[in-house]
């Protein structure tokens, strides 16, 4: 047995998606059924069944913005610059890689000075530690 669903009236449904194409026109997400089907909190079966022309609309507007998209080889300039860029880009990133390398490196070594140079002043100092479990274990 199934259970009786309020539909929304056509009119919100179709307003709904007006909001969504104009969402995706100032460079939102690409509408799709099934984010309309989400947003009005149906099931994609019930959606389908009562609004068909709504889904079939929505579906043929995805298809026209898919096709208004040039194919890559279409631009063949900037297909051509995609592997100088590439390896300009592998380049500075090997070069980053290294610099935080070094960078991790020198402040494990400041980390060990400190802990160091504080155990000195500490014993200079004639400083007792008395239970804090941050120095557990300390010598």
């Amino acid at each position: 047995m199934t259970r009786k669903i309020d539909l929304p009236a056509e009119e919100h449904v179709r307003a709904v998606m007006a909001r969504m194409l104009a969402d995706a026109d100032a460079g939102g997400p690409r509408p799709t059924v099934l984010a309309l089907v989400r947003k009005l909190g149906l099931t994609n079966a019930t959606f389908w069944r009562h609004y068909h022309d709504i889904a079939a609309e929505l579906r043929r507007h995805g298809a026209q913005a898919l096709q208004a998209i040039p194919a890559p080889d279409q631009n063949l300039g900037e297909a051509s610059e995609l592997p100088s860029q590439n390896a300009a880009l592998r380049r500075e990133r090997d070069h980053l890689a290294s610099q935080l390398e070094a960078a991790l490196s020198h402040l494990r070594r400041l980390t060990i000075d400190n802990a160091e140079l504080r155990r000195e002043l500490e014993t200079a100092r004639a400083i007792t530690r008395i239970g804090r479990p941050d120095t557990a274990g300390r010598g």
